[in-house]
């Protein structure tokens, strides 16, 4: 699997690179009437934008993924700490009598 993930990882590498290699042209980036760069190769246009857009996408992802660690965090340390909560054959036995379905005895009476 690992193998597999390389691969993929090399061939998306080379297909940026020819991608890259082919789009060496230069163009105007105009900022304003008044900013204008003259002669930017496309690529490093096109790379800017890209870096712009993943560092836009993690800075809104940023605050989810806190938060959800910091929960995880919470129910590991729940997990972790002894538990005084009543078993589940407790509770079924609880809610049994609640219900009616089970009357109760009282320790002292014996059939």
């Amino acid at each position: 699997m690992k193998l597999l993930a390389w691969i993929l990882k090399l061939g998306f590498f080379l297909l940026v690179l020819w991608f890259a290699l082919k789009n060496t042209t230069p163009v105007p980036v105009r900022f304003s009437a008044d900013i204008v760069w003259e002669h930017v190769p496309l690529i490093v246009v096109m790379l800017v934008c890209v870096a712009i857009g993943t560092l836009l996408g993690a800075l809104a992802l940023s605050l989810p993924i806190y938060k959800m660690r910091r929960e995880v965090t919470q129910f590991r340390r729940a997990a972790t700490q002894p538990s005084i909560a009543e078993s589940s054959d407790e509770r079924v036995a609880r809610a049994a009598r609640q219900s009616g379905a089970v009357a109760e005895f009282e320790t002292g009476d014996r059939i």
